[in-house]
C-alpha cells in the first residue's frame, strides 16, 4: 500500500466520488455527497493506494492556525477492517504536526442516533484518540445531532 498527497484537482474528485459512492450507508444523501466531490479541490487531499487503485482518502479542511479538520474521508467498503484507516489516519497525523497545527478535528453524526455505520465511525475515531468535544443539532439537522470530536496532535 502506498500513501501520497494528491495536487490534482480532477484526480481528488474522481477518487472522492468513487469511494463516497461506494458508501450509501454514510453518504446516502446525494446532494451532500456532490458537495463534498465537489470541494474537495479546495483542500489537501491524501489517498491510500492497492496497486494502482485507489482505496481510501482524507480531505482536510484549515479550520484556522491550529486546527486542521478532516473535511471528509472514507475507505472502499471492501478494505474496511483491514487497518488501512488507520495507517491513513498516522499519515494525516504526521501531516498536521508538519504543518504546525495543533489538533485535529471531525464532525460526525452523535451517538444517541442510533446508527450502527456511525457508531463503527465514532469507535474508530475514539481508539484513534479522538476525545468528544462538542455536541451541536445546527451544524447537520435536528434529526442527526453532530458529534464534534478533537484530538491534539
Amino acid at each position: 500500500m502506498n500513501i501520497k498527497v494528491i495536487e490534482n484537482n480532477d484526480e481528488k474528485q474522481k477518487i472522492a466520488s468513487k469511494i463516497l459512492l461506494n458508501l450509501p450507508e454514510w453518504f446516502g444523501i446525494e446532494e451532500s455527497t456532490k458537495e463534498y466531490v465537489s470541494n474537495v479541490i479546495k483542500y489537501p487531499f491524501i489517498a491510500a493506494y492497492n496497486n494502482d487503485e485507489a482505496i481510501g482518502f482524507y480531505s482536510l479542511r484549515e479550520e484556522n492556525k491550529d486546527v486542521l479538520e478532516m473535511y471528509v474521508l472514507g475507505i472502499l467498503k471492501k478494505y474496511h477492517n483491514q487497518g488501512i484507516g488507520t495507517l491513513l489516519q498516522e499519515y494525516v497525523n504526521k501531516y498536521a504536526r508538519n504543518k504546525n497545527y495543533k489538533y485535529l478535528m471531525v464532525l460526525t453524526l452523535a451517538e444517541k442516533v442510533q446508527n450502527k455505520e456511525y457508531l463503527q465511525t465514532r469507535n474508530f475515531y475514539l481508539k484513534m484518540n479522538f476525545i468528544d468535544f462538542y455536541q451541536n443539532d445546527d451544524i447537520f439537522d435536528k434529526f442527526n445531532p453532530c458529534q464534534i470530536m478533537m484530538k491534539m496532535i
